[in-house]
């Protein structure tokens, strides 16, 4: 049978496909992985990390503990879904969805698309603050296209981050005094703010709809994480915290002279050079220009936080 718009079986149909057959399915992943049974793509995340990482949901949805990890420990699930973010026909200005490779209004294939969907945070009050660094680790899940030209391939990527990294940590505090004004912190895969957080790549899945077909390249168990290092700093030199001061205090930390370097372009290069020369970002290059990035921001903050965030960093040396 035929689908249209205005048949009476065409709605029945769909209420079969979209409600009740979604229903029943969710329904038998959500005895499974003890996450809500709320038929939403980002609860669908987190049915996935509970999946992917053996750890149980707390059924709660969007309040509660997301993940349980043991009786003392919890994880929280953040989810990004860039695939059904809306583009736009460059010729006729008409909206063209993820799925059409062409305008269906005028048939041009000069598409813009969009990919700035990011990850949210929030954190309303102190007693939120309080308990940010609570969970042990924070999921972030990534669906996107591989290209974002041809939606024929979407890929599914997991990384875990521990609450404890100075990338992590600094950025919750930086957000709660000097960005918040009520609206959520962003987090944007693959920019600087993510890439200080030390993600640990856990799963990446390739979901291939022309042969109807699932490649997991990276599962738990089976495969290597790998955490997620910046190739070089000149990637991010349009950071506005990317400062020229700051750069200079990390080129101090690395054992760089700074005063042969007259701007941030110069720095930057010089810095890229000697990190590659010593083989590359690793954890402690990475905690040390998280710490040069935001403690300027946020030293005096410290003396505001909660007793229980501020035992929390003083315990990992954080503060």
């Amino acid at each position: 049978m035929e689908h249209k718009l205005g048949s009476l079986e065409s709605s029945e149909a769909l209420i079969q496909d979209l409600y009740i057959d979604l229903k029943q399915k969710i329904n038998k992943w959500a005895a499974i992985t003890h996450q809500t049974a709320q038929a939403r793509m980002g609860y669908v995340g987190q049915h996935l990390v509970s999946i992917v990482t053996g750890y149980p949901g707390g059924k709660s949805g969007a309040r509660g503990k997301d993940l349980i990890i043991s009786d003392d420990e919890y994880g929280e699930i953040k989810t990004c879904y860039r695939v059904d973010q809306l583009g736009k026909c460059n010729q006729c200005g008409s909206a063209v969805a993820s799925i059409e490779t062409q305008c269906s209004s005028c048939n041009s294939k000069d598409i813009e698309r969009k990919e700035d969907s990011k990850w949210l945070i929030s954190i309303r009050n102190k007693d939120e603050l309080a308990l940010i660094l609570e969970p042990k680790y924070y999921y972030f899940v990534l669906f996107d296209f591989t290209d974002l030209n041809n939606p024929h391939t979407i890929r599914a990527s997991i990384w875990e981050v521990e609450s404890i990294c100075p990338g992590f940590a600094y950025a919750m505090i930086d957000y709660y005094f000097n960005i918040r004004k009520n609206a959520p912190l962003n987090i944007w895969p693959f920019q600087l703010k993510f890439d200080l957080m030390r993600g640990k790549l856990i799963y990446i899945s390739l979901i291939i709809h022309q042969e109807n077909r699932i490649e997991t390249q990276i599962f738990p168990g089976r495969d290597k994480s790998q955490i997620h290092y910046p190739q070089n700093i000149s990637i991010y030199s349009r950071s506005r915290n990317l400062t020229f001061k700051k750069l200079q205090l990390f080129a101090t930390q690395l054992k760089l002279n700074c005063s042969n370097y007259q701007n941030k372009t110069q720095l930057i290069k010089a810095i890229d050079n000697l990190i590659e020369h010593q083989g590359g970002f690793d954890n402690q290059i990475i905690d040390m220009l998280a710490k040069c990035l935001y403690w300027d921001n946020i030293e005096k903050y410290i003396s505001e936080l909660p007793s229980t965030l501020s035992s929390t960093l003083t315990r990992y040396n954080l503060a």
